[in-house]
């Protein structure tokens, strides 16, 4: 009879939360992780309770307005989102759902999950995984194993200067190998209904399993704006400390930030003032901007551009969406 009883019950929660997801649109579900060159077009039976519940959470955090923005506009190949966090509206999307690469955008998710399972004053003590990189370009400290510092610290670093050696020390701080931490990454994000998302490392160099879209982003990235220790760190300009060998040896690092509206190579909107984001570029992402802002009057929006094929049209691009904001 408990038997019975419990597949009954599970049975109408599976069947009322159909009713319910069906009823706010009609919108398809779509699958957390398949072929990363499939559109959001594409649609699946549901195989899980699971993926259901983050879908609906998804599609429920921020809705279009009908009078979303119309003049802006990105190449095809690109995708970009505009969403006012307070009044939960999106102002703009394009391919909001299309699974590109993030590049070191990656590493919001990293910091989340850090923020969200360690202490800030814990000592981070690096393994031989900072080695783990093989890509001849990647912005490293040159961590070696052994060193250690605060978790303070290398939240400071990862995030101000991209260093892709410090996501890795962080991740296997928080679970104690990459792959249990790449695994907690995916868990996470479905948590926040981020179901067109497949993470394969903590800091976003190129692997074609690594995947997301930029609703996903705002998805990970409205939850880790409400850490002020998060808001805080994205909107220096740089950043110094010293952190120590295996020997107890001091060591200097530098953090200077990887955003050229911060840096003076570009020109902000007028009216807006720029809290800070997350930047990421490599050959297959191409050139990738997140953004916290603020208008006039104080109210705060999240945008994403992903896939830019330069700085200058990124830069131009994200001016032209955050310059719609009066």
């Amino acid at each position: 009879m408990k038997c019975i009883n419990k597949k009954l019950l599970i049975s109408l929660s599976c069947i009322l939360m159909a009713s319910l997801y069906t009823a706010c649109g009609n919108a398809a579900i779509r699958m957390p992780f398949s072929d990363f060159n499939k559109s959001h077009e594409d649609t699946f039976n549901i195989s899980s309770y699971e993926e259901l519940m983050a879908e609906a959470f998804a599609e429920n955090i921020a809705v279009e307005k009908e009078d979303v923005l119309d003049i802006f506009s990105l190449e095809d190949s690109s995708a970009g989102i505009l969403v006012d966090v307070k009044n939960k509206d999106i102002l703009y999307q394009q391919n909001a759902f299309k699974t590109m690469y993030p590049a070191s955008l990656t590493k919001i998710m990293t910091a989340l999950l850090v923020l969200e399972n360690s202490n800030l004053d814990d000592t981070v003590t690096c393994t031989s995984a900072v080695k783990n990189i093989a890509f001849n370009d990647a912005v490293l400290l040159n961590l070696n194993p052994g060193d250690t510092m605060t978790v303070d610290q290398a939240l400071h670093l990862m995030l101000i200067n991209s260093y892709n050696d410090v996501a890795i020390a962080l991740a296997c701080h928080v679970s104690g190998t990459e792959e249990a931490f790449n695994d907690l990454m995916n868990k996470r994000a479905l948590e926040l209904g981020a179901t067109h998302t497949h993470f394969n490392n903590s800091h976003g160099l190129p692997d074609e399993e690594h995947v997301t879209c930029v609703h996903d982003l705002y998805l990970i990235f409205n939850e880790l704006i409400k850490y002020d220790k998060f808001k805080e760190i994205i909107q220096l300009h740089d950043y110094s400390t010293v952190y120590h060998d295996n020997n107890g040896n001091d060591i200097n690092a530098t953090a200077n930030t990887t955003n050229a509206f911060f840096r003076g190579i570009y020109d902000k909107p007028e009216n807006v003032t720029i809290l800070g984001g997350k930047t990421g570029t490599t050959t297959d992402a191409g050139f990738c901007l997140m953004l916290l802002s603020q208008d006039k009057y104080g109210n705060s929006y999240i945008s994403v551009i992903l896939n830019e094929d330069s700085r200058d049209s990124l830069y131009g691009k994200m001016s032209e969406l955050l310059g719609e904001l009066k």
